[in-house]
């Protein structure tokens, strides 16, 4: 295949690459030369997604919280495309709610078993097939609220909690190995994800593939760390390290606190009942 932006073109798997982020950050690298295999929950949408792609774009069918299916994925596509060199873990739900009391607790289970056990599935399996011959990326998204609480976002701020710090302890745990691994906590996205929250006079929303243009940079030059935008990551980290009850404050004073827990009535319904699916 061509070269791209200077680098070898690239074998990428993309999760959650149906919609969203992943098929954002898939189009724009397909564009660069690299060959994407999307990967994603919905098989159909992931093939119609690959085929308008082109460039020797696969999409495939993928349930990332079943780690013998990961791992039979990923075996597969080596032998079909040949040594995948990224995996991106994008695939994730962001189900909201006024507090944790009020969430399904199946729901609250999902959140994990997808967000947090799928990106550990894909990176554990990645690993495997990338460490002996010394050579490869692991990308996993998390988010701003890896690093802050946001409130309705309990779960799904708790499993990119763990998104960042499993992330981080396999890049200590690597150092020789010749991988490399990126951490992406993306700010709000104008993705299904946001659908019918409120806004916040201080934090700016990201269209898709503004966020995918920061990954595709990552994985073209092996940046460890990408947050984007700086405005929202250096207030997330501002609050993080804020005693507790200053950090609700000012929370509340730049209504961050109302972004996921003051739903316009209905507005989430589509995307509430399709990540529950």
């Amino acid at each position: 295949m061509s070269q791209s932006q200077g680098n070898t073109s690239k074998t990428i798997v993309i999760t959650g690459s149906g919609r969203g982020i992943g098929l954002a950050t898939a189009t724009i690298l397909a564009s660069r030369g690299h060959r994407l295999i999307m990967s994603d929950i919905d098989a159909e949408l992931a093939s119609q997604e690959a085929e308008k792609l082109g460039n020797g774009a696969a999409g495939f069918g993928l349930d990332v919280t079943d780690r013998d299916a990961f791992k039979e994925h990923l075996e597969m596509v080596e032998s079909e495309f040949g040594p995948i060199d990224v995996l991106v873990n994008n695939a994730g739900i962001a189900p909201a709610c006024p507090n944790i009391l009020e969430q399904d607790p199946a729901m609250t289970d999902r959140t994990i078993e997808i967000n947090l056990k799928g990106v550990m599935n894909g990176t554990i399996e990645a690993i495997r097939l990338m460490a002996p011959r010394r050579r490869g990326q692991v990308v996993n998204i998390a988010s701003l609220a890896g690093i802050t609480g946001v409130a309705g976002l309990a779960a799904y701020s708790a499993s990119k909690f763990g998104v960042v710090g499993f992330t981080e302890s396999v890049r200590m745990e690597f150092e020789d190995s010749g991988l490399k691994f990126t951490c992406v906590m993306p700010g709000p996205v104008a993705t299904g994800m946001m659908d019918g929250t409120s806004s916040s006079p201080v934090v700016s929303m990201l269209q898709p593939a503004e966020m995918a243009a920061g990954i595709a940079a990552a994985i073209e030059s092996g940046k460890p760390r990408v947050s984007l935008p700086l405005s929202s990551y250096v207030l997330s980290r501002l609050i993080s390290i804020l005693p507790p009850a200053f950090g609700i404050k000012l929370g509340k004073w730049t209504k961050i606190d109302r972004i996921y827990t003051r739903i316009t009535p209905g507005a989430r319904d589509d995307y509430e009942q399709r990540i529950s699916r």
